[in-house]
């Protein structure tokens, strides 16, 4: 199988790893990141579980190969609060 550098600045920090061309996002973000806030909650990309932000736009992981997401900014849900002020949505998912 074919594998491809993947770097991405992922909630600030910088993330290079080999992968398989094949990879989305979605398992790059958990699987070589370890950052398990997204997830794939339906294999038909409806339910959302996966939606990150790249470059300033939603984006559901499980549609995207993390090779097209090259050289991008992401944030997941672990990126947008702290364990001392959880962001709003962070609050809402802990609630329900």
């Amino acid at each position: 199988m074919t594998k491809l550098n993947v770097i991405l600045t992922v909630n600030g920090q910088v993330q290079s790893h080999d992968v398989e061309a094949r990879t989305l996002l979605v398992h790059y973000l958990r699987d070589h990141c370890g950052l398990t806030g997204s997830h794939v909650g339906c294999d038909t990309s409806q339910c959302g579980c996966c939606t990150v932000d790249v470059g300033g736009r939603a984006v559901k992981a499980c549609t995207v190969l993390a090779a097209q997401a090259r050289g991008s900014t992401v944030t997941t849900i672990e990126g947008i609060g702290s364990v001392d002020a959880l962001h709003p949505l962070q609050e809402a998912l802990r609630r329900h």
